[in-house]
């Protein structure tokens, strides 16, 4: 009787698990299969999907930009440019300044010698980032990797399968699983 009890108030044993595994072969996936059928579990339900292996890279959550707002290449190496060359600048103006190298007669304070070279800097900077991104888009690209000989739809495509099995078996398929290479096992 307290058996009894203890099972009407706890939670029922699943009477399935289901596991979930992804390899790069529909091969292996079909292999899986068979042996588990060897094993009788029932392979009737469980479901074989193609999935494409090569989706876009995830994001965090602290992401700001999306791909839209994304400055072109050269838009990025002149505002690095500038950024770059305005600190260098403003670094030089005060030195300048301060040796008494750089007295311009117009200009009668230090925050006005700084702003005009930081300004300086900052337009030089912009024009050399600018041509340096220009030139390293106009250069070759380096040699391909070798993995570039793999078709694309090998590279892309995985296999998903996902079937039910009895709770005493699971241990043993997922072992049978990552024996026939799976990248990928949820149980």
């Amino acid at each position: 009787m307290v058996a009894e009890r203890e099972n009407a108030g706890g939670s029922p044993r699943p009477h399935h698990l289901t596991m979930i595994a992804l390899y790069e072969r529909e091969e292996y996936a079909e292999e899986l299969l068979d042996r588990l059928s060897a094993l009788r579990v029932d392979t009737s339900e469980a479901t074989l999907v193609r999935v494409d292996m090569t989706g876009p890279p995830q994001r965090s959550s602290s992401t700001l930009f999306s791909d839209q707002t994304a400055l072109p290449p050269t838009t990025r190496g002149a505002v690095t440019g500038a950024i770059i060359g305005g600190a260098i600048a403003l670094l030089i103006g005060l030195l300048l300044y301060e040796a008494g190298v750089l007295r311009l007669p117009f200009l009668t304070d230090l925050f006005s010698h700084i702003f005009i070279s930081v300004i300086a800097g900052a337009i030089i900077g912009a024009i050399i980032g600018l041509l340096v991104t220009l030139l390293a888009e106009q250069l070759p690209a380096s040699a391909e990797p070798p993995s570039s000989a793999v078709s694309p739809t090998q590279q892309s495509d995985g296999f998903l399968i996902v079937v039910k099995i009895p709770p005493h078996l699971a241990e043993q398929a997922e072992t049978i699983a990552r024996r026939l290479g799976a990248k990928e096992i949820i149980l």
